[in-house]
């Protein structure tokens, strides 16, 4: 992936980005070429392999942007669980048109990964095995998600937050 700063490669790139989650709109991820991505963002193939190695990391760039912010969100706060868990859900309200598009395209996985990588970056566990507590919690808010879109956010996000803090909760056991 394209990391450096030049503003004409750094405008294709946003423009590779958007034409990604137009398209996830409109067909499914396995429907969407390179091909396709360049038309669609009026580029050529040729610059869209100068930003991106595959389809994927153009998500997981958008991913990553968002996960940025949440991180720097999580830095200013206590660090408890519960406060990684409401600011989870405060991103993804803030961000709910393009998470709900990958979740409709099945790709829990990759925000999963994404979810878990930005965990253990921020190195809230102390623990020896703390990779387990991240994938853990990186991928039951990612299924709580995606179990609250199929059910179609049958709660306000709110509840979800606190049902998903009172799950989590252990000193009520």
């Amino acid at each position: 992936m394209y990391e450096g700063n030049n503003p004409t490669a750094l405008q294709s790139k946003q423009m590779i980005v958007n034409a990604m989650f137009e398209l996830l709109q409109e067909e499914s991820y396995q429907n969407i070429s390179v091909k396709k991505l360049a038309d669609r963002a009026k580029l050529s193939r040729q610059t869209f392999y100068a930003n991106f190695a595959n389809r994927e990391e153009v998500i997981r760039s958008e991913l990553d942007r968002i996960f940025m912010d949440y991180k720097q969100a999580i830095d200013k706060s206590d660090n408890s669980s519960s406060q990684l868990i409401y600011l989870f859900f405060k991103f993804y309200k803030m961000h709910e048109q393009e998470i709900d598009v990958l979740l409709a395209n099945h790709l829990e996985p990759l925000l999963t990964e994404v979810a878990r990588e930005c965990m253990n970056s921020l190195q809230i566990s102390g623990e020896n095995n703390s990779q387990y507590a991240y994938g853990f919690v990186a991928g039951g808010l990612t299924q709580i998600l995606s179990d609250w879109n199929k059910q179609n956010k049958d709660l306000p996000i709110e509840e979800l937050a606190e049902l998903t803090v009172s799950l989590l909760d252990t000193s009520t056991s």
